[in-house]
């Protein structure tokens, strides 16, 4: 008896124009990606509204006005500028409008958002830790204080000897921990409202042949696929946690110590081992664990800190681009971090490299709200106040060499 097939050759026929139809739809997709933010509030609404992802009319309190569009913001809203929560609550507010309307926000961790979580709280600006003060900061502070003395009396030391807080006084450790302080670390930990929003999300997205990242693809990097670098990122980021919480269970740390004070703690602590009797064969292990994940977190290769992109020169580096990109199956990269000259989206490698972060907090950089808009195979530059300007979205001659290292000069952690 002939076997009939369960799909009949007009519904091959369907499921293939379903298919074709996928592809053209997946093709059409209007992507947005925005660099740097920190902290320049009317500088991201001004882009925001500039490329139609929230209504200019009725500013950012309207919410999503992009419709299917997807916004792929490539982390460091944080840090530097005055209005890092509120930039952060913008776009958290983003995600949740533009999912009702069938768009999406994909918002990357750059590393200035991996040094909140983690407690490097080098570029905090005044007016960011007083975005979290409330009436009862003083309170937490003194409670803050009493706590931190009753760890330095468990560590057998005086005030300040050996402590990276260098405590000689009470007022120079308030003003070390300012208002806010507390509440902002807190916010940022496991628990809070912005570290758990900011541990769901990835260090890297693709979408089709494109990779977004905040600082870049090292090729030196080891990783299998866009997929497993985002595993080792959030596997990092909660063993940092873990440990983190066990060390201050165990008292070789206490818990609001920024990152370096502890990172020397725990040197501390390692060179007191040998001196020690009875000391639990485990600790020294966690010890040499604990250092070299933060090692591997503020790794130069790490994508959330890599500049090679932006930096090395094209003849260099460009063999080794050009065979990770076959291996990942990409063609081009978008990346931020590092800020180009002229403060205008800049192209690299046979325009295969995107480079978006323009300096966008003027007070620090001196450059413009920028974004680099990505459809139907068109790559358009949308600087804000200028008309929006077509890049080549591919070529075979590479960049001049005048733009082989096209850093500002500005700092740029």
């Amino acid at each position: 008896m002939r076997k009939h097939s369960l799909i009949r050759p007009a519904g091959v026929f369907a499921a293939l124009l379903l298919v074709a139809l996928s592809v053209t739809a997946a093709a059409q997709t209007r992507i947005v990606a925005i660099g740097d933010v920190h902290g320049a509030l009317p500088e991201f609404e001004t882009i925001l509204k500039q490329t139609g992802l929230i209504d200019a009319r009725r500013g950012a309190s309207g919410g999503w006005a992009g419709g299917r569009s997807v916004l792929v913001q490539t982390g460091d809203v944080v840090d530097r500028g005055p209005k890092t929560r509120a930039c952060l609550d913008l776009l958290m507010a983003l995600e949740r409008s533009a999912e009702r309307q069938n768009g999406k926000v994909i918002a990357l961790l750059g590393n200035h958002e991996v040094m909140a979580m983690t407690g490097d709280l080098r570029y905090v600006s005044p007016e960011d830790y007083q975005s979290f003060a409330t009436g009862r900061s003083e309170k937490i502070r003194e409670d803050a204080y009493r706590e931190y003395l009753n760890f330095v009396s468990s560590q057998s030391l005086q005030p300040g000897d050996a402590l990276p807080a260098g405590q000689i006084s009470r007022e120079k450790w308030m003003a070390e921990h300012p208002p806010g302080f507390f509440e902002r670390r807190d916010a940022f930990g496991p628990l809070g409202a912005y570290g758990r929003w900011l541990r769901k999300h990835d260090v890297a997205y693709q979408s089709g042949d494109v990779a977004f990242v905040h600082g870049g693809l090292s090729p030196n990097f080891t990783f299998r696929d866009i997929s497993d670098l985002n595993e080792q990122m959030r596997a990092a980021l909660a063993a940092f946690d873990s440990g983190w919480q066990s060390l201050s269970r165990t008292g070789i740390i206490w818990r609001y110590m920024t990152l370096d004070e502890a990172i020397l703690q725990i040197q501390r602590e390692r060179a007191a081992i040998p001196t020690r009797e009875n000391v639990e064969p485990k600790l020294k292990e966690d010890l040499e664990q604990f250092v070299r994940l933060v090692s591997w977190l503020v790794s130069a290769n790490n994508p959330i800190w890599y500049r090679g992109l932006a930096v090395e020169p094209e003849e260099a580096l460009g063999p080794g681009l050009e065979a990770m990109l076959a291996r990942l199956k990409i063609s081009y990269i978008v990346a931020g971090h590092s800020v180009v000259s002229g403060f205008e989206i800049h192209q690299r490698f046979g325009n295969r490299v995107f480079l978006i972060d323009t300096g966008m907090l003027g007070s620090a950089f001196g450059g413009r709200a920028s974004a680099l808009e990505i459809q139907g195979g068109r790559f358009t530059a949308h600087s804000a106040g200028r008309e929006p300007q077509v890049l080549a979205p591919r070529s075979n001659v590479a960049s001049p060499p005048a733009a082989a290292g096209q850093s500002s000069g500005a700092p740029q952690p």
